[in-house]
């Protein structure tokens, strides 16, 4: 079994979604010392770095993270490759041709967009889901979606969480290290902080390898 790393780690300073009032810290209390040993804090939204979007995040009355199962964080995917990188805009259908979801959990788009991590055009504009894509996918009996992206809308958009919510689906944004995973054999595992009714949190997501 081998595992593959799928988080950008969290830095302060670190880039996050442009307007996000929390600013992003990680804050020492105290370091090892005669007396004294290493403490602490973190000062962090909750759709900072890699993170899942639960359906709450676009729709009232929907489960937050701490209402959804744990089985909802795990299972099959496969791997997209989309560009080196994918060009900024909505993905087509097509990208699905030749694709058998049955059995599929997870669905993760390799768009090559996390080579601009800590460049001021990652957050700019990047790949998204089209709206046809994203009905395809609501439709296909999955867990969830994920993206090497910001978001899986433009900017100022929300219609592809609005459609992946209503289909009960979890959203991963910010994924790293996609080419690392074959594109299809391999489980997905990103298990969110148990925060209390909130819409979101950051986590450490990995690609299990049934092969060494």
């Amino acid at each position: 079994m081998r595992l593959v790393d799928l988080s950008h780690t969290i830095i302060p300073g670190m880039p996050q979604w442009p307007g996000d009032g929390q600013p992003l810290d990680i804050i020492r209390h105290s370091v090892h010392g005669p007396s004294s040993h290493m403490s602490s804090a973190l000062a962090l939204g909750c759709h900072v770095g890699t993170h899942i979007d639960a359906p709450l995040h676009f729709r009232d009355g929907e489960p937050g993270i701490d209402a959804l199962p744990l089985e909802a964080f795990w299972g099959r995917a496969v791997r997209l490759e989309c560009g080196d990188p994918a060009e900024p805009g909505p993905l087509g259908s097509e990208v699905l041709d030749g694709v058998d979801l049955q059995g599929v959990d997870f669905v993760l788009f390799d768009t090559g967009w996390a080579r601009f991590w800590g460049d001021g055009r990652y957050y700019r504009e990047w790949p998204y889901l089209g709206e046809e894509l994203a009905e395809i996918l609501a439709a296909a009996d999955l867990k969830g979606v994920g993206l090497d992206t910001p978001s899986l809308d433009p900017f100022a958009g929300h219609r592809a969480h609005d459609i992946c919510a209503a289909a009960g689906l979890i959203n991963l944004e910010n994924l790293a290290n996609l080419r690392s995973l074959p594109r299809a054999g391999f489980l997905l595992m990103a298990l969110p902080l148990k925060l209390q009714g909130t819409e979101a949190s950051p986590v450490r997501a990995i690609g299990v390898l049934e092969t060494p």
